[in-house]
Formats: structure tokens, sequence, C-alpha cells
């Protein structure tokens, strides 16, 4: 029973969201909509956030764990994408509500750590020692270039297809990673 009230919780928040702001959406409005009561809620989330990161998280978390090295980051990059447009409504919805700041933050730190990966990666196959300012500062740098374009495109509607933007995406960077991290290695900056 109890998977069966988060599942509940789950689908009931994304067709809420899906048809209004996320401002809009009350716990009490969920739990009525799913048939639970509010200690089901709080049971096994701790607040609206909690499920939309719970739903990115368990919705995503696969396809992009098969994509966190340099050769094949584009297919989380697409899976991501995909995700987005697929679930436009409650996209949108959390875009255009006083939650964009807190999910912002959470996408920041998804892809931070993302980008970990295939920069750990990169510093590895060319076998170099890398300051850990200037692997932060290629995390962020990259980062903030996937975040803002997917933001952008949110903004702008979704309606440029996924798989266009990650090859021009691809003609911008390819093989830029691994070029930043030998550069910042031979700079040596102090």
């Amino acid at each position: 029973m109890k998977k069966h009230a988060k599942d509940a919780i789950i689908e009931s928040f994304k067709e809420l969201v899906s048809r209004k702001s996320l401002d809009r959406v009350t716990v009490k409005e969920i739990c009525d909509h799913c048939g639970v009561n509010r200690q089901s809620f709080y049971n096994h989330f701790s607040d609206i956030m909690a499920v939309f990161k719970t739903i990115f998280y368990e919705e995503l978390s696969h396809e992009i764990a098969q994509n966190r090295t340099f050769e094949t980051w584009g297919g989380g990059f697409l899976a991501t994408m995909n995700y987005t447009k697929r679930n436009s409504k409650m996209i949108l919805h959390i875009y255009n509500s006083s939650y964009w700041p807190e999910t912002n933050t959470y996408l920041t730190h998804l892809s931070s750590r993302l980008l970990d990966c295939v920069v750990d990666q990169c510093v590895k196959e060319l076998n170099v020692q890398l300051k850990e300012a200037d692997r932060k500062f290629i995390v962020n740098f990259y980062r903030h270039v996937f975040n803002g374009l997917m933001i952008d495109w949110v903004s702008e509607g979704m309606e440029e297809e996924p798989e266009i933007i990650l090859k021009r995406l691809l003609i911008m960077i390819r093989g830029s990673i691994p070029r930043s991290v030998e550069a910042f290695v031979k700079a040596d900056i102090k």
C-alpha cells in the first residue's frame, strides 16, 4: 500500500501541474486528487518540490546514468531534452512558478555532478593532473552552456527539436572538453 500511495501522489502531481502553475497546486489538492491523506503524503515527501525532484530523478536517472562519459554525454543531454519536451506542460508550469529558483538549483547540482564525471574521465584518459580550481572552472563553464541552452529552449516554448539542438551543440564542442583539460594543465594558472 505504501508504494501505491507514493505512485498515486506522483501521478496526481504530474496531472495537476500539467494543468496549472505549481504555485496553484497544494499538498491538500494532491491528496484529494489521489485519495490519500496528508500524513501519507508526508510519509513519502517533505514538500511539493520533493515530489518533482523524485519524479525527475526516477524518470531520468537510468538514462542519464548510462551517459556519463565524454563519448556518451550527448545521449544524456538528448534524453533530458526529450523528457522535458514530453512533459512540456508540467515543465513550463514549474518554470513559470515561484518554485523555479529552487528547481534551477536542483538541476544545476544534477548537471554539475554529471559533468564532474565527464571531466574526471577526460583527466584519466589524458593521464594528467588538473588543479581542483581548474576542474571546477571547466565543469561550471560547460554547465552554463548546457543549462543555458536548456533554459532558453524551455523559455522559447520547446519548439525546436532536441536532435537539432544536440547536432548544433556537438558542432560547437566536439573535443572541446579534452582540449580544455589539456589547456588548463599546460597553462598552470596560479
